[in-house]
């Protein structure tokens, strides 16, 4: 049996079909909770009173919504689209419009562009202050970490990415923070930190495993530093640069389509050193897959095949990545936050940076041979 739809009813909390049975030709309305409106039970707590003001101010029509890392992922009679809020805007906001409207004129158009509203502002702003930006977005799935290939492809396409910002600005400009700079200064809290735990009376069991993971810790921190100064490719491109880095390249900003790899969230974007980019993305993959040599080897060979990096580059990825940033980072942590109480997650984590240290030190040796 086949029926007919012919119209669409809106209710106040579903939309329903009005159906013809085309057996014998009678009509029935039936509900197939095709999509609740903005104001059924269901949209509560996750749409709220200025989210759906501003959904209003946009010619697309919702059919339904949820909630999604960073904001509210909304289906719409024109396609996928994200709802951010954002506490203030900064004329950074600019400059990540204009880099993706400069890559999708290099041909990268896979990315989440903003999205005008009925007014051709980006940004819809209410008095009390609320700020909201909604996204082009893509149906899809995240990148799976554990699949060679796809990390492979992750790496390649940031590597497209490098290679059509390279050159964007029109001259030089200093880097805000010099990365030999910044491990001096890193080096410096670490020792601070030390201090404040060793001094202590009473010792918490983070302290204690901080306290004996720190010599090994240290000294690999003040390697990392003085082959920075050697290193010839940061000796070129560690000062000054015309390139612009994503600024947090990782599988979460990622999104695997049935069209290729949508890149998104370049709310980081800055000029900086675009190898630093391919660090942070090879870090936080490896990490979840405990610095596993092949799933390495793959990530470099697509980054490196994309921009044909050299061998001096490589060697600055692998002494960016000897810097001991996760043991500072949690260390950072501890003295920024109040040291009298310690989740027992941040226990996990130490103990998972010390266990994976070796595993890291074997890839980076290993690696000089890819």
């Amino acid at each position: 049996m086949k029926n007919h739809i012919d119209m669409l009813i809106v209710s106040h909390n579903y939309l329903c079909r009005s159906v013809t049975n085309s057996i014998d030709g009678r009509r029935e309305i039936k509900v197939f909770l095709v999509a609740p409106s903005l104001h059924a039970p269901e949209w509560r707590g996750i749409v709220e009173d200025k989210q759906e003001m501003t959904l209003k101010q946009y010619r697309f029509q919702v059919k339904s919504c949820r909630r999604a890392r960073g904001g509210v992922l909304l289906e719409t009679n024109e396609g996928p689209r994200l709802l951010r809020e954002y506490s203030r805007m900064t004329s950074h906001f600019d400059l990540e419009n204009q880099v993706k409207d400069f890559l999708r004129d290099k041909g990268m158009s896979r990315l989440d562009f903003a999205v005008p509203n009925m007014e051709g502002n980006y940004v819809t702003e209410w008095e009390s202050g609320e700020k909201f930006v909604v996204y082009e977005w893509y149906r899809g799935e995240e990148c799976d970490l554990k699949n060679n290939q796809q990390l492979r492809e992750m790496a390649e396409n940031l590597g497209i990415l490098h290679l059509k910002l390279k050159n964007y600005l029109d001259k030089p400009v200093a880097l805000e923070e010099q990365l030999f700079h910044q491990y001096d200064r890193h080096n410096k809290e670490l020792k601070r930190v030390y201090q404040f735990m060793k001094n202590k009376k009473r010792k918490s069991e983070f302290e204690i495993k901080a306290i004996t993971c720190y010599p090994a810790f240290v000294k690999q921190a003040q390697l990392a530093k003085q082959a920075l100064e050697r290193s010839t490719f940061y000796k070129k491109y560690g000062q000054y640069t015309q390139d612009i880095c994503h600024g947090e390249y990782n599988y979460h900003n990622l999104i695997q389509t049935g069209e290729g790899l949508a890149t998104t969230n370049f709310e980081h974007c800055a000029p900086g050193i675009q190898v630093m980019d391919f660090v942070y993305f090879m870090r936080k993959s490896m990490e979840k897959n405990r610095w596993d040599a092949d799933k390495g080897r793959a990530i470099w060979e697509g980054y490196a095949t994309a921009t044909d990096a050299s061998e001096e580059q490589k060697e600055f990825v692998i002494t960016t990545m000897s810097y001991p940033f996760k043991y500072w980072k949690l260390l950072n942590q501890y003295m920024n936050r109040k040291k009298t109480w310690l989740s027992d997650k941040s226990m996990e984590k130490l103990k998972a940076v010390c266990e994976q240290e070796e595993w890291k030190t074997n890839f980076l040796y290993t690696m000089r041979s890819f």
